[in-house]
């Protein structure tokens, strides 16, 4: 497991408007605080304004572009919707962004884990020929962040990715 620091969207530290659409925020703050080891300058409302978020969520086109623009070219900010993409940063110690969406992948009726909900994946295991992901979840109201695991194959079709990394590790 990559040994992020977990945060709520609910935290008292994050402004009450933001919090039921920060999840977003929040995960590039783990990462973002991973990689600075916990001394990222920009706090979750800052980046919740940097990124242009709103209070339906964070696009993952929004939030590649503007970490792009706020990240420089040292880093690796770069969308993806492949599953060995995702293993090969784990295997590197690299966090990854994720996303579950049904809105925009078009699955209105899956059975997932959430709707429209970013995570931060810190691991993976391989088990009898499955994919098992373990992330970082951006808790709930009343409930700090944890962390959890899911069958990637039962959430697949509406996971998105975007990973996160500077050029150099």
């Amino acid at each position: 497991m990559i040994p992020v620091k977990g945060k709520s969207q609910y935290d008292e530290d994050i402004n009450p408007k933001f919090r039921s659409s920060a999840c977003g925020p929040v995960t590039v703050s783990v990462i973002l605080n991973y990689w600075f080891n916990g001394t990222y300058p920009l706090h979750v409302n800052e980046l919740y304004t940097s990124l242009s978020t709103t209070s339906i969520g964070l696009s993952r086109f929004m939030m590649v572009y503007k970490l792009r623009r706020l990240l420089g070219s040292d880093w690796l900010v770069k969308r993806s919707n492949q599953i060995n993409e995702v293993i090969d940063e784990l295997q590197k110690g690299h966090p990854v962004a994720a996303k579950f969406d049904k809105y925009f992948t078009l699955r209105f009726f899956s059975k997932s884990m959430y709707a429209y909900h970013w995570i931060v994946i810190i691991g993976y295991e391989i088990k009898n020929g499955e994919i098992i992901l373990f992330f970082q979840d951006n808790g709930a109201p009343n409930r700090e962040s944890k962390r959890r695991s899911m069958l990637y194959s039962e959430q697949a079709s509406i996971l998105r990715f975007v990973l996160i990394a500077p050029l150099d590790s």
